[in-house]
């Protein structure tokens, strides 16, 4: 089961690493990896679809941020952004 930790946990570092952020500079909270996904999607150009994907997991934080972390629409949320993240992850490693 996805969290918000786990979320950040898993994908702040290395999503901030391979842009030259720092994961510490940020909130530990899904308004902090939200920030952090959004800086990172800057530090990319226009037509990379990794940004795109730090773009909508951003977004979905900000639902989350609103939500809460439980119930099942918020589970929903969390495993979508699990997914997206993984993804960037994997393409920003390719870089």
């Amino acid at each position: 089961m996805n969290t918000t930790d786990s979320l950040i946990a898993d994908y702040a570092k290395p999503i901030a690493n391979s842009v030259d952020l720092a994961a510490s500079d940020y909130d530990q909270t899904a308004e902090g990896l939200a920030s952090l996904l959004r800086d990172a999607a800057n530090c990319l150009g226009s037509m990379d679809q990794t940004r795109d994907w730090l773009d909508a997991a951003a977004a979905d934080l900000d639902a989350i941020a609103r939500l809460g972390d439980g119930g099942a629409k918020t589970q929903r949320l969390l495993d979508r952004i699990d997914s997206t993240l993984y993804e960037a992850k994997s393409e920003l490693e390719m870089h």
